[in-house]
């Protein structure tokens, strides 16, 4: 049985958190929030996601903080990791990229960009 697929927005702005739910709920994608690396950490000990789509400038832990954990804790089967930022001049961005995320966007970030930089499939039962 197949599964709608599932993103994790992590976002301490809640207008940013809220676009970005609206553009992969609209996608065919469940979307959760949490505002904090650390909340969702403990989401993710008890749910299932498939990516998660993180700021990378949050208070406390940081969103590169947050890819470095989830790689530790899921190794080989860690979800998609995408990091989104509205600040990311060319080397900052190689910094990001190496904190494990698998892609950066810069915010704005449209629906479109945001559903081809999780790469995952569409069209999953919800």
């Amino acid at each position: 049985m197949s599964h709608r697929q599932r993103v994790l927005v992590v976002d301490d702005n809640p207008m940013n958190a809220h676009l970005a739910q609206i553009y992969l709920a609209r996608a065919g994608y469940d979307a959760p929030v949490v505002e904090s690396a650390s909340l969702a950490l403990d989401y993710l000990c008890g749910n299932r996601v498939d990516a998660i789509l993180s700021d990378v400038s949050m208070p406390g832990m940081s969103g590169k903080e947050l890819c470095r954990r989830v790689h530790e804790r899921f190794g080989d089967h860690s979800p998609r990791m995408v990091a989104y930022t509205a600040f990311a001049q060319d080397h900052q961005r190689a910094g990001i990229l190496a904190a494990g995320f698998d892609a950066l966007l810069v915010k704005p970030a449209s629906s479109e960009t945001i559903v081809a930089a999780l790469k995952l499939t569409t069209g999953a039962t919800p």
